[in-house]
């Protein structure tokens, strides 16, 4: 597996791994405005100077996908968001391999010292692969989602 760049060509496969509402929002929270999405809405999400939209992918297949930004002016921080492996791959490694991918790669091109996300109590899965690679719990929050209130963990890793 490797990282590329994001380009607008893998919105259209990624946006296919939510395959209803609720799995959508696990994944975008409420940064989108409806379900589904469109590859042009996808885009407009990494728009700026700070974000880093990466594509991981085994050969020409696209596996997974994630986001890393520069959430604060002094640039310690990175945090990882729109996490998401292709669901027909998942429970095979490539979550683990992608975010350690993406740690390394926060390090040695983006000077990080503490990296974050966000994540949805009701996605207990994502919350072990995440504290699998060395991801600790730090908080909780609570966001309004389509008219609920989801909680979720705020976790770290100090690299």
């Amino acid at each position: 597996m490797k990282l590329r760049p994001f380009n607008i060509n893998d919105a259209p496969t990624i946006l296919t791994w939510c395959k209803d509402k609720h799995a959508f929002r696990l994944w975008s929270a409420d940064r989108y405005k409806d379900f589904p999405a469109k590859p042009e809405e996808m885009t407009e999400q990494y728009e700026g100077n700070n974000v880093y939209p990466l594509t991981a992918v085994v050969g020409d297949t696209i596996i997974g996908h994630i986001l890393l930004r520069y959430p604060t002016e002094d640039r310690s921080l990175v945090r990882f968001g729109f996490v998401i492996v292709d669901d027909s791959k998942r429970g095979k490694g490539y979550g683990k391999q992608m975010l350690r991918l993406a740690i390394e790669y926060a390090q040695r091109e983006l000077g990080a010292n503490r990296i974050s996300l966000g994540v949805f109590c009701d996605n207990p899965s994502a919350v072990e692969c995440y504290k699998s690679v060395g991801f600790r719990i730090t908080g909780e929050d609570a966001y309004p989602i389509d008219g609920e209130e989801w909680k979720g963990f705020e976790m770290e890793l100090m690299v």
